[in-house]
């Protein structure tokens, strides 16, 4: 009898490594990373640490791990993750390219569409 318990115990803990190795590692949330839409909304108004992102349904807060002054000031500006086309990362793998600067990204923060609207309207 003991060895079926422990036969049944070495089964159970084997189940559960496998279980657990095959899950994928989770992602720091600094870098955790979005796919971009072709329907954005970027909100720039007072942007110096941050702006604000509608990603078709989603709305995000992205913010700089620098002041990044020229983004409120141009309206040509992109995102730029190296090797991975059509995302945004966090945690400085992607950045946001002005005329004039290149501003590394921290975090991309998942917000409501409430906040978003209220955020967007403080900003004006």
């Amino acid at each position: 009898m003991k060895t079926l318990s422990l036969l049944s115990l070495l089964a159970c803990t084997c189940f559960a490594t496998a279980t657990h190795a095959a899950e994928p590692a989770p992602v720091a949330s600094g870098a955790a990373c979005i796919t971009l839409s072709p329907d954005q909304q970027i909100v720039r108004a007072g942007a110096d640490r941050d702006i604000l992102l509608r990603n078709a349904d989603q709305h995000y807060i992205v913010r700089f791990k620098d002041s990044c002054t020229s983004a409120a000031q141009t309206a040509d500006l992109h995102f730029d993750t190296p090797e991975r086309d059509g995302q945004l990362c966090g945690g400085g793998v992607s950045s946001l390219r002005t005329k004039s600067q290149k501003c590394a990204i921290s975090e991309v923060e998942l917000i409501t569409p409430k906040q978003f609207g209220a955020r967007a309207r403080a900003r004006r």
